[in-house]
Order: C-alpha cells, then structure tokens, then sequence
C-alpha cells in the first residue's frame, strides 16, 4: 500500500492538467436531502438513491453517506482502461460518459502498474485472472445460467470455483458476514469509502462516504445501520472513491476528498483522480432457468 500511494503522488504530479477542482460535481442534486429524508427514484434500474448521517464515525469531511438501493438483480459489469482500449486510466465522469452506464463506480484497489488486485472478470472472460488468497469478498452478476442474480459471496463459506458460475466478478475484501463478525482489523487509518453491500432481503446497495472513516468504524456501522446488511465488502478508498450517476431522475458524481495518512486534499476540494478500473451497472440480463 505505501508503493501505491507513492505512485499516485507521482501520478498526481505527472498528470497534475487531468486533476483538477471538481466542486461543481461533489454539489448534491436537487431532490436529494441531506440526512436521507428524500429518495430519488431510478425506475429503469429498479433503485433509490439517498442520504444516510454517517457523523458517528466520520473523523474528517462531511458526514454524509450516499446510498444506492436495488430493489432486484442488476449486472455489475467491470471495465479496465487497457481492456477497453482507452490510452490511460480516466475519473468517473469520463468514464460514464465513454460507457454510458447511468451509475459508475470504482473497483476495488490496483498496484504500481495499474493492474487490479484479485480476480476481475467481465462478460464471462478473466481481465485479471490472479486471485488474493486472503481476500474473500467476491461481488457477483450476470449468471451463466438461470435467472438474474446479483450479490456478495463469501469465499470463507464458498468454493472458489463459484466464480464459473458468473460472468461478472470482482474480489475484494469482505467487510462484515451474515454472523454480523467484522473481517477487518482495526486501525486508525481513515479515508473515504467505497463499499458494495448485501442486505437481508437479497438486494444489492452501493455506499460511498463523502468523509473519512476507518474500516474497522464503517464495518460496525453497517451492522448497526438500519440498512439491514447481511454481507459488505470494501472497494477502494481515498480519492479513489468515486461515483457518478447519469439518468433523467438524478445527475450526480462524488469524489473522495480524504485519502489514507495524507491531508494533500484537504484545502484543495475533490479531485478528479483517473480510475484504471470501474464498475457499470446495467439492467439484469434474464437467462432461461434458476439462478444458481
């Protein structure tokens, strides 16, 4: 981790005409209130956005948590700048805008060589094929055969060989089970988040905190939170943490402002870091048969 921050300062310095203030776009849209009293409604996606107080566990920035629901299965399709034949890595909105998804979000945490860490597979083929044995969140969509399906799976509880069954796959690390047991450990590390969630009703929920947390903090939050979540795994964080939504109900991209040990940002407002990879969300392709 301290080789990757090294080098995304190198990378800020570098391509220091690609970042830049993104004040206009962190501006909540309208409709949405700021402590979760207003949803916003995105019917062809079957979601609601809104606002949760995040405040409790906040140490820096606002303390708002922006809430995606799906009430049904949706496909989380991963994308990787060099798989997609882009020239270099992009921030979100440049990304929602090359895909035309109507949410977008980061993926999970990537090395010096902007390779993603752990398993990442789109469309039934592998982008990165190597696995991190001791990470085991896997975010699932898209099965190869049965019904729409969307959700966590929990390698501590599931054989790897589960990911043959999907044509969607993204690893990462798991934040909290259905034990409601914490599988992170406690530091004072804090930074914004980018989480994907599963609740008790099966329905799939994105999380990005606009302020800095501490994983350990965010995984007890969330099985404290009225969300109801069964299973949490963490994507990655810092200015890293980054979402954009595009349809006619809602226009909105956030960007993470609070990075892990650095105050670089913190006068400055958000910026937009360019993400080697992202996750687009679709509507659910059905398939003859059951769900496996």
């Amino acid at each position: 981790m301290v080789k990757k921050r090294v080098f995304l300062l190198a990378v800020i310095v570098a391509v220091g005409a690609l970042l830049y203030v993104a004040r206009s776009s962190q501006t909540p849209a309208a409709g949405l209130g700021a402590q979760g009293v207003q949803l916003v409604a995105i019917p062809s996606l079957g979601a609601e956005v809104f606002y949760l107080d995040a405040g409790s566990i906040v140490k820096r920035g606002p303390p708002r948590m922006l809430v995606v629901r799906f009430a049904g299965p949706v496909e989380l399709v991963p994308h990787h700048f060099a798989r997609d034949g882009m020239p270099r890595a992009a921030p979100i909105e440049e990304w929602s805008e090359r895909l035309h998804a109507p949410i977008v979000f980061n993926a999970g945490q990537f090395d010096e060589k902007l390779n993603h860490l752990g398993w990442l597979k789109a469309e039934g083929g592998w982008i990165f094929a190597d696995r991190k044995a001791q990470w085991k969140g896997l975010l699932v969509s898209g099965p190869t055969e049965g019904g729409a399906f969307s959700g966590i799976v929990d390698l501590e509880h599931a054989s790897p060989d589960i990911t043959d069954a999907y044509r969607h796959v993204v690893q990462s690390m798991m934040l909290i089970d259905e034990e409601s047991q914490v599988r992170v450990r406690d530091t004072e590390r804090t930074a914004c988040r980018t989480v994907v969630a599963q609740d008790d009703k099966g329905r799939v929920l994105i999380l990005v905190s606009e302020g800095a947390i501490t994983l350990g903090d965010l995984a007890r939050w969330l099985g404290e939170s009225s969300l109801g979540i069964a299973r949490a795994m963490n994507l990655d964080g810092g200015i890293e943490a980054q979402i954009a939504i595009s349809t006619p109900e809602l226009k909105l991209a956030l960007y993470g402002q609070y990075g892990t040990g650095s105050n670089v940002f913190e006068n400055v407002g958000p910026v937009r870091f360019p993400l080697p990879a992202v996750i687009a969300v679709r509507a659910a392709t059905q398939v003859a048969g059951s769900p496996p």
